[in-house]
């Protein structure tokens, strides 16, 4: 197996989970110790949106955009598009065009730390996106900000190639160097979740979780 291989397998097994376990941002939550969530104000744009992939990552300068573009023709299959946390500017930082582009290149969806518009669009073109509400004001073009840097979304730091998972319950970040063990712990967090509930649901309570090591 080459190292590609072997790196893109951790991927594969939570893009295998995500479609097969709702919520699963909530277990790599757990998975990671509890951190790594992105605010809660960062949310999906249309009701059943997720994604898993890794990042892509723009600062945009002020009111001028052209750099998540630039990021989205960088952007490979599987990708997701990270935007950095607006500073300044109360203007739509991703639109329908920016979702058609990233569609194109195959892209999973985009993160952005700021409104965007559209909203329509982005559903019915069924590219997820999380962001923080929606503003008809659009944004400027020159040729500022910064492509595949670290930057701050959602009150957490995204660096390049950190695995991204999103759904209904937010937004949470893998560092890369933790997603093998990420992938490799997840079975087990699902299927203890899976035994809690059974219990609660047969009369149990979270004291007798507690006692059987569940919690």
């Amino acid at each position: 197996m080459t190292d590609d291989a072997r790196r893109a397998e951790p991927l594969e097994t939570l893009r295998e989970l995500a479609a097969s376990e709702a919520g699963l941002s909530c277990a790599v939550s757990d998975a990671l110790g509890r951190v790594n969530g992105m605010s809660y104000s960062l949310a999906p744009v249309w009701s059943g949106a997720r994604l898993v992939g890794r990042a892509v990552t723009a600062r945009p300068a002020a009111l001028d955009v052209s750099a998540v573009f630039r990021a989205i023709a960088l952007c490979e299959a599987g990708d997701v598009i990270v935007v950095a946390d607006a500073a300044e500017s109360d203007a739509a930082y991703w639109g329908e065009n920016a979702s058609l582009a990233a569609q194109f290149r195959g892209a999973a969806g985009a993160v952005v730390g700021a409104a965007c518009r559209d909203v329509a669009a982005h559903e019915r073109l069924g590219f997820p996106v999380f962001a923080k509400g929606a503003t008809p004001r659009g944004a400027s073009f020159g040729e500022g900000g910064a492509l595949q840097v670290p930057v701050e979304a959602g009150g957490v730091t995204v660096s390049p190639g950190d695995v991204i998972v999103a759904d209904e319950n937010g937004v949470v970040v893998i560092p890369r160097e933790r997603l093998a063990h990420v992938a490799s712990t997840l079975p087990a967090i699902i299927a203890r979740d899976g035994a809690v509930q059974r219990l609660l649901a047969s009369g149990g309570d979270l004291l007798a979780a507690r006692a059987e090591k569940l919690i």
